[in-house]
């Protein structure tokens, strides 16, 4: 599944970029699950500790811009990415981890 930077920025800088509806499906499409509303802070919890190539990749992109830009101001992200970034794409892999929410509960 190939998105662009700015849907993947959601789930590489943590900042709802679109939709949450692109955020549902990106993890879905990750994890091979279907994610409720409350799920979603585990989920991503656990792709940050599994930190996959294509996530460090990523996150080292949007980074990059922050750095470059000197800036970690949302807008001006925004901004940057349509101006700079606007056909650049990100192919999220999938990972081999099956998340048990029940764990822990008695």
């Amino acid at each position: 599944m190939k998105v662009s930077l700015k849907t993947a920025f959601s789930i590489l800088d943590g900042r709802l970029s679109t939709n949450i509806d692109d955020v549902y499906k990106m993890l879905n499409h990750i994890f091979d699950a279907e994610f409720m509303t409350h799920q979603l802070p585990t989920a991503m919890n656990r792709l940050k500790e599994i930190n996959p190539e294509w996530f460090k990749n990523g996150v080292g992109v949007i980074n990059d811009i922050k750095n470059s830009n000197n800036t970690n101001d949302f807008k001006k992200l925004m901004e940057l990415i349509d101006k700079g970034f606007p056909t650049y794409e990100i192919e999220l892999g999938k990972v081999e981890s099956k998340i048990d929410f029940l764990a822990g509960l008695v």
